[in-house]
């Protein structure tokens, strides 16, 4: 690793510090990377860290060694507008359905480091309140310890007194049911003063909207709190095929013919369509 790329990496880091009271806080948000290796690297002195440590920062912290360059795609500029909206309008939720594998997560994360109010968490199976808290908070840079109650009065105190603040929710559909009523008090707290958008496959939409037909606890004030509208941005073949020539093109494949065999091959999947260009770049 050159040490142009450390040094990338080390500007990166003390981007991703400034979200956090202080480095220290940082360091409890990274693991296996000490808040001493941080002052260290912050102060200029990064002659005694591993290749695997500078790996291992870079990872965690948002850095890709290997370069790869975000395109416009259809999907990339519905959620940042639907973002921006959200930001500048924090009245409700903004639930945003869309097919797994094209492009969200990237655009997601590029979005939370371009803006210091923009937080980010992703939901996964089996997720109690407390754990959602604890990320939402962690995420803040925050202290996330104190019953279910206080962690709830803290995130809110802390989004009240934040700069245009905004909440996404990643993976939505993998809640529990009484976690997703938490969101309903979350709301009710934070109405007109932090935005907050949920991401979730189409499943969500139905699941919602079975829970509202079948008079389920909760279901209606959450679908209510949602404004009753689902934003689908799974794009279209026509936006699709568009898409993969946006992505090769911008990461330096201009061959018409060969974008054309990595949009059949890739089957409506951009993770497959990373892999088929990074292989190319590679041979």
């Amino acid at each position: 690793m050159n040490e142009q790329t450390k040094k990338r990496i080390a500007d990166n880091l003390a981007s991703f510090v400034k979200r956090y009271d202080n480095h220290h806080a940082a360091a409890g948000n990274l693991k296996g990377v000490s808040s001493d290796i941080i002052g260290q690297l912050l102060n200029g002195n990064n002659g005694n860290i591993s290749e695997a440590m500078w790996r291992k920062i870079a990872k965690q912290t948002g850095f890709i060694l290997t370069p790869w360059h975000i395109a416009p795609t259809s999907v990339y500029n519905k959620l940042t507008a639907y973002f921006g909206d959200a930001q500048r309008n924090p009245a409700g939720i903004h639930a945003l359905i869309i097919n797994a594998s094209l492009g969200k997560s990237i655009t997601v994360k590029a979005f939370a480091r371009q803006n210091p109010s923009a937080y980010y968490i992703c939901c996964h199976r089996h997720m109690p309140i407390r754990i959602l808290l604890r990320d939402m908070l962690k995420s803040m840079g925050k202290d996330s310890s104190g019953t279910i109650a206080e962690m709830l009065d803290n995130l809110v105190n802390y989004l009240e007194k934040d700069n245009d603040p905004l909440f996404i929710i990643d993976e939505v559909d993998k809640l529990k049911d009484e976690v997703l009523e938490m969101f309903i008090d979350l709301e009710n707290k934070l109405h007109g003063k932090c935005g907050l958008v949920f991401i979730a496959t189409p499943y969500l939409k139905k699941r919602i909207e079975t829970g509202v037909s079948r008079n389920k606890r909760g279901f209606a004030e959450l679908f209510s709190r949602m404004k009753k509208i689902f934003w689908d941005l799974t794009p279209a073949k026509t936006e699709f095929k568009k898409d993969v020539s946006l992505i090769c093109k911008a990461n330096g494949i201009t061959n018409e013919q060969v974008i054309g065999e990595m949009l059949n091959k890739c089957e409506f999947d951009l993770r497959v369509l990373t892999d088929l260009v990074n292989a190319y770049k590679a041979a």
